[in-house]
């Protein structure tokens, strides 16, 4: 993004309209960090290359546990992608993550599907 402060000023009237920002792909690679910082999600959605086996991966664990403080520090939420497994879901719930979607929880629906999934719950 070569103008923060234009992508800013073009989307405020949206924002105003209830529009949420969100920003993908948080672990994949640096320049996400920086468009957290200088854009104000309101979402922020962590890659599954960040969420792969971080029931085991201790850095993995230490920068998402980072990246929750931050959401809660500003009043964004984290939602995590990619969860293929129980002990990542089971971990991302220790870690205070609320919202989960991967093939753990289901496989991509239709929409008529969609409409009517309900998550399963896990103990």
């Amino acid at each position: 993004m070569a103008d923060y402060r234009a992508f800013r000023e073009a989307i405020q009237s949206l924002r105003k309209q209830g529009v949420r920002l969100a920003i993908d792909d948080v672990g994949a690679g640096y320049s996400s960090l920086q468009h957290i910082l200088e854009l104000g999600a309101d979402i922020i959605k962590l890659d599954i290359s960040l969420i792969r086996n971080i029931d085991t991966d201790t850095s993995r664990k230490a920068l998402t546990a980072a990246l929750i403080a931050y959401a809660q520090e500003t009043g964004c939420e984290v939602l995590a992608e990619g969860v293929e497994t129980e002990e990542e879901f089971r971990e991302l719930v220790r870690l205070g993550i609320k919202k989960i979607q991967g093939y753990f929880i289901s496989q991509p629906l239709e929409l008529e599907q969609a409409i009517d999934f309900r998550c399963p719950e896990f103990n």
